[in-house]
């Protein structure tokens, strides 16, 4: 199943959408956008991906209107994702909101989403999307991919790591010609092999090494702890994980547990089809 070309697919939709809607003054949200592109993903990969989302109000752990979690996994791998997502301001070229610091709180949403990622078990990796459009005759971004040829166009799904982002806001910046330093296409998570030495690795350690290799020496300069492969890589993911691959809809204690209000599970397997039932939980 081809991942890569069908996230590729939505960040060149997500960049023509959000240009569209802004010749006509409209301002889809970060939530709007992040549903539009997992209802298409999901319906292209109805075994391979599949979503749950939190039916209540729930107060979040990071501050975000939601909190949501990207589960990778394949064979007996997995790795987590916390993901919190921003969209770009046309008009000033800024990510306005980074810089968020949520009501009664002493941290920045930043801060806190760091924060809830170390300290949340099993461990995940804080990561940011970007949702992106600008007329590229004001700004040409740089192109850091190495694994497919420069478009732009495809930034408009873009990831970064999250300390790697809190160096730059730290340094009084959130403007778009400073993390575009730093940003990547979304399908880099995915297919990215520059930072993997050996061939047909699973999608988990994939990502760990697209993550650790494009953002290592940024990381370095922050507090967050190094990223060593065991504190992320783990064999088993928690049970509500297998229950979303099965379609089953999650309790309230499983929902706490999680401590997210999105889930989103990726499992790469070629043998997946409609009618195969991979996924056994207990």
């Amino acid at each position: 199943m081809s991942f890569c070309s069908d996230l590729i697919d939505r960040a060149l939709w997500t960049w023509s959408h959000i240009k569209k809607a802004h010749s006509v003054k409209i301002s889809p949200s970060e939530e709007t956008i992040t549903e539009m592109n997992l209802t298409e993903l999901q319906i292209k990969h109805p075994i391979a991906i599949k979503t749950q989302t939190y039916s209540k109000p729930k107060e979040s752990k990071t501050g975000a209107d939601w909190d949501w979690d990207l589960w990778l996994g394949s064979a007996n791998l997995w790795i987590r994702l916390g993901i919190q997502a921003k969209k770009l301001n046309q008009q000033t070229l800024r990510y306005k909101s980074l810089n968020y610091k949520p009501k009664n709180s002493p941290l920045r949403q930043i801060d806190l989403l760091i924060q809830h990622s170390i300290n949340s078990n099993p461990r995940k990796i804080p990561m940011y999307v970007f949702y992106n459009y600008w007329d590229r005759k004001i700004f040409n971004a740089p192109w850091l991919c190495g694994t497919l040829p420069r478009s732009i166009e495809m930034l408009g799904c873009a990831v970064s790591e999250a300390t790697t982002i809190r160096t730059i806001l730290n340094r009084k910046s959130d403007k778009l010609k400073d993390i575009a330093n730093v940003m990547y296409p979304w399908s880099c998570l995915v297919c990215c092999k520059g930072f993997s030495k050996k061939k047909n690795m699973g999608l988990p350690l994939r990502s760990f090494n697209f993550i650790t290799g494009a953002f290592g020496q940024y990381i370095k300069e922050t507090d967050f702890p190094m990223y060593e492969r065991d504190r992320f890589i783990q064999e088993k993911a928690p049970n509500y994980v297998y229950k979303i691959m099965e379609g089953v809809q999650l309790s309230e204690e499983e929902w706490i547990k999680a401590e997210a209000n999105r889930i989103t599970v990726i499992y790469e397997n070629e043998e997946n089809t409609e009618n195969s039932t991979p996924f056994i939980y207990r």
